[in-house]
């Protein structure tokens, strides 16, 4: 495996820890700053500050940090080329619940809307625990807005990803 490819799955890994733990964002974008100008020994002192706060969030990710600190002790470089896709990789694994259930529900949506004669423009979903808010744009709406929703909403609530979900769909027209 090239080196680059290491660095990225270190980088992977440290992005999911810090959102499972909720590490801001701006925190590992912070560290990430402080590895491109601080020498190592100062963000070993920062990282262990910050892990021995009262509560702090992303306790596992600062942990971490201190591993990979020790695993590239002798490259500061390389450190930063980590810290750098855990940034860059941060959003995506928050997202990730979303995206996923994206990739299922596009189709079918697009099969329900394309079936009315309409086109599907555009498709957000938001989650709030187990609420579900689902954001359908369709171009040339030529039904009621409520019949399209609840026609979604039945069968999405078939599928394994969406069945234990409260879903609301709303439904605009361009």
């Amino acid at each position: 495996m090239s080196e680059e490819k290491t660095f990225m799955r270190d980088g992977e890994g440290l992005a999911r820890i810090a959102v499972e733990s909720g590490m801001a964002f701006k925190q590992l974008q912070e560290i990430y700053r402080m590895t491109k100008t601080r020498p190592p020994t100062y963000l070993e002192a920062y990282i262990k500050r910050q892990m021995s706060r009262e509560s702090v969030r992303g306790f596992m990710a600062f942990a971490r940090i201190l591993e990979l600190l020790s695993k590239y002790k002798n490259n500061p470089a390389f450190l930063a080329k980590v810290l750098m896709y855990a940034v860059m990789l941060f959003e995506y694994y928050r997202r990730e619940p979303l995206i996923k259930r994206r990739i299922a529900a596009e189709p079918v949506i697009k099969q329900i809307v394309e079936a009315r004669n309409m086109s599907l423009e555009n498709l957000s979903l938001e989650l709030y625990g187990r609420n579900m808010d689902i954001n359908v744009k369709v171009h040339s709406l030529s039904m009621n807005p409520k019949a399209l929703s609840d026609e979604i909403i039945n069968a999405l609530k078939r599928m394994e990803e969406f069945s234990s979900l409260n879903l609301k769909v709303w439904i605009e027209q361009r």
